[in-house]
């Protein structure tokens, strides 16, 4: 191997792994990046609540239709598709007291191209 390469030119998928576990909401909840840029954290119920609706086929409902549609209840690592659907996604949340007066912020990333 050269010896000008970085060790993540040389390692790229170890090094990937590795920073994987530092971002990860899993391994090494309490020291990892995550930790380190939030305060606090909350995920799930009853803090979180996410409902879908999916519409039919390539339709695309605007605001005014979507908001009159049958949600159904769905968990983290749900998967959308087809791809070029549209799903709509209605987030309830609930903000724990001890937020109080600190920046909360919601994340979501739903492995996919979206809008807001």
């Amino acid at each position: 191997m050269d010896r000008h390469m970085s060790y993540v030119q040389k390692h790229p998928k170890l090094t990937k792994d590795r920073l994987a576990h530092f971002m990860s909401n899993n391994m090494l909840r309490d020291v990892n990046l995550v930790a380190a840029l939030f305060d606090g954290r909350v995920s799930g119920a009853p803090h979180v609540k996410l409902e879908l609706w999916a519409a039919n086929e390539l339709e695309r409902p605007t605001f005014a239709v979507a908001v009159k549609q049958e949600y159904k209840p769905i968990e983290v690592g749900h998967s959308f598709g087809p791809s070029w659907a549209s799903h709509w996604v209605r987030a309830t949340l609930q903000v724990p007291e001890e937020f109080a007066g600190k920046e909360v912020r919601f994340i979501f990333n739903p492995g996919c191209e979206g809008m807001i």
